[in-house]
């Protein structure tokens, strides 16, 4: 089965489902791509229109696209929204209003694709062209600590434990917490259907660590780390990059 009939199958299996719409969020990017990122949730208040635009709208969004017809070349560079490619034209910048930046998630996450893709002067923020994102819980916050967890497990067992989630080849678990994990039960494992193989630390450092997981037959990599937001480091971004790198697994 491709990837392609996987999102679809995904698309028509919430399409019956009764949850609210917002749990039924697909993510950011690219659907073709090689790499996914799973966050926690996005970093935006759940009052706010762009809760609407970004969350709301992305599953009746994807239910209606043509992926055939999607290409990044035809999409505006004027930082309009689009879940295929959200506010293209953004520098590598911190946003401060007025400089085209963006996210410090967003930010991290290209200085990550920079490295991947070996782009030492790219200062665009493109890489959804071969990135796909979303989230363990599909309700935003501000913060963690104030999130509203309801979806989380109907999009375990729902979304990120689908077929089409499990088709790239890699996948970065960027935040911990959201995922079971002690002597007894591994939710990672089980809803990736990969094994834990090890865990190291840049610089010795405890604050700064990434797990390592692979699928049986060494076909697919899941990298587990902190959220890429504060506090990440150059280095736990370049070696990151090595071990997806060193993988062999990047078609693109």
């Amino acid at each position: 089965m491709t990837k392609k009939e996987t999102f679809k199958n995904l698309l028509n299996e919430l399409q019956n489902e009764t949850e609210p719409e917002s749990f039924k969020f697909i993510g950011t990017g690219s659907p073709m791509a090689d790499i996914l990122i799973v966050g926690k949730e996005a970093a935006i208040d759940e009052a706010s229109a762009q809760t609407e635009t970004e969350i709301e709208s992305n599953f009746g969004f994807w239910n209606n696209t043509d992926l055939d017809n999607l290409n990044p070349d035809s999409m505006p560079s004027d930082l309009s929204y689009s879940p295929f490619y959200p506010y293209k034209g953004q520098v590598l910048n911190i946003d401060n209003g007025s400089n085209r930046g963006t996210s410090r998630t967003w930010y991290n996450y290209q200085k990550l694709y920079n490295l991947i893709f070996e782009l030492e002067n790219n200062e665009k923020i493109n890489f959804h062209e071969n990135v796909f994102i979303t989230e363990a819980n599909s309700a935003p916050s501000e913060k963690t600590k104030d999130a509203n967890r309801d979806s989380i497990s109907f999009r375990k067992e729902k979304v990120l434990s689908s077929e089409f989630f499990k088709s790239f080849p890699i996948t970065i678990l960027a935040g911990v917490g959201y995922f079971e994990i002690n002597e007894s039960k591994n939710e990672i494992e089980d809803i990736f259907d990969v094994k834990f193989t090890e865990k190291r630390l840049i610089d010795n450092k405890e604050h700064q660590p990434y797990w390592i997981h692979w699928n049986k037959d060494k076909t697919r990599l899941l990298i587990n780390t902190y959220q890429l937001s504060m506090g990440i480091s150059d280095n736990l971004l370049s070696e990151i990059a090595r071990e997806i790198k060193n993988s062999k697994l990047l078609t693109q």
